[in-house]
């Protein structure tokens, strides 16, 4: 598949310019296909009907799971967790780590051991260039277990070292959480080397990545990174709908984890003192209730588009565009580009970018107004990030172009040639 043909299922990209991938991605229309042959087809709900429909249903929301797990994160499918967004998938680590699991054992019904020992000397380690659902549930969790929370600053290009973390990292640290890539700066980090030396430093740590901006963008397999926890939003890079997306939990650590929910089809038995929970899918404990079947069948179909393109070709595609727009705005006068300039080793497809004597908004209005370009200006939930580049007040944040494999060189060219005219 090539840009081209992308575009031809992407109606929006006949009347825009659209460069706010990295908030949510234009839907293709095989995808949207799949929701509507759900709604006029085999409209049930998933597990234990007894009709054919409802077998059906839970036939296609089952490959979709399968098809999510095995060819997006490459992890076994019961390690999946579906999610509403990435910020659901860290409060659900969060509520983990604070709460411990309750079930019915053969010796009673009552508490597992919990995942982390808590005391006053135990560490959550985090960093600047978060995006606020990865910062503010780690906060919460420590000031609920009475932990310390730390932060480590990044370079001032947007980019995070194993060096860093290194420094950071000692016997009380019990949890490090960190991004795959910046979606304020447009910068990329080495993940496994970063885990390396952290597991170095304290093989007990756990550790969090937020792959809001990796998953679908870049090459993933989530066992070779070596983490503990793996998080996405199926509405960004894998081309799926709002409303959806994914926690990759490493097996040891789900069978011990508290699910945030409790209600219909998280269970196996209940009676009137106790329960317990599911066994034969461990992930499925995070179902309670309805699941979103309409947004997992819709995100499986958006998998199985994504890999029809090739993430490897997605990241490569990317890495093209944003090297041309780099190397159109790098010298323009009155331009301030945010994140590596030159060395593409560590960008991925977004450039962040300040006009002087303008508002981000304003750019950003300006781009949509007079050439139908879709931008994104402001803070992108990452205030603590602006305000160590000391632009929040300044430029109210930065404005960013963020792209996908269906946008073109002729499309970044437009962009250039307006931001030439709005920083004469």
């Amino acid at each position: 598949m090539k840009p081209e043909d992308m575009r031809r299922d992407l109606p929006i990209t006949q009347q825009y310019i659209y460069f706010d991938n990295a908030a949510t991605t234009p839907v293709p229309s095989p995808v949207i296909d799949a929701t509507i042959e759900y709604f006029e087809e085999y409209c049930a709900n998933v597990e234990r009907g007894a009709y054919s429909i409802a077998a059906k249903a839970s036939d296609v929301c089952d490959a979709a799971r399968e098809e999510i797990a095995t060819n997006l994160l490459h992890c076994d499918v019961e390690e999946f967790i579906f999610t509403r967004n990435q910020t659901q998938a860290a409060n659900h680590v969060a509520y983990a780590l604070e709460h411990q699991f309750l079930n019915r054992w053969s010796t009673g019904f009552k508490f597992a051991p919990p995942l982390v020992k808590w005391t006053t000397e135990s560490k959550i380690l985090t960093t600047l260039l978060e995006h606020h659902s990865n910062f503010l549930p780690w906060m919460r969790l420590a000031k609920h277990v009475n932990a310390q929370f730390q932060t480590i600053p990044p370079t001032m290009e947007g980019r995070l070292t194993p060096d860093m973390f290194a420094e950071a990292v000692d016997e009380h640290t019990k949890l490090v959480a960190f991004q795959h890539a910046s979606n304020a700066m447009g910068t990329k980090h080495d993940v496994p080397a970063i885990i390396r030396t952290i597991k170095s430093a304290n093989p007990s740590c756990l550790v969090f990545i937020d792959g809001a901006q990796g998953a679908g963008h870049l090459p993933l397999n989530v066992k070779a990174l070596g983490c503990d926890f793996y998080s996405f939003s199926g509405h960004k890079g894998p081309l799926g709908p709002p409303g959806t997306g994914g926690l990759y939990v490493r097996d040891e650590l789900l069978r011990r984890m508290a699910p945030t929910e409790v209600g219909g089809g998280v269970i196996a038995t209940v009676t009137a003192d106790d329960y317990m929970l599911r066994s034969d899918h461990r992930a499925r404990r995070w179902d309670a209730g309805t699941p979103n079947i309409i947004g997992l069948i819709a995100l499986g179909a958006a998998v199985k588009y994504l890999n029809r393109i090739g993430v490897e070709r997605v990241a490569a595609h990317e890495q093209k565009l944003t090297k041309h727009l780099l190397e159109g705005i790098r010298d323009i006068p009155n331009v301030i580009v945010y994140g590596p300039k030159e060395d593409m080793t560590w960008k991925v497809g977004a450039v962040c970018f300040n006009i002087n004597g303008w508002i981000s908004h304003d750019v950003s209005l300006a781009l949509d107004s007079q050439w139908k370009i879709l931008t994104r200006a402001g803070h992108h939930c990452c205030q603590p990030l602006m305000r160590l580049l000391a632009v929040l007040d300044q430029y109210n944040g930065n404005v960013r172009s963020s792209f996908h494999y269906y946008n073109l060189i002729e499309e970044v060219d437009t962009l250039i040639e307006a931001i030439k005219t709005l920083a004469a």
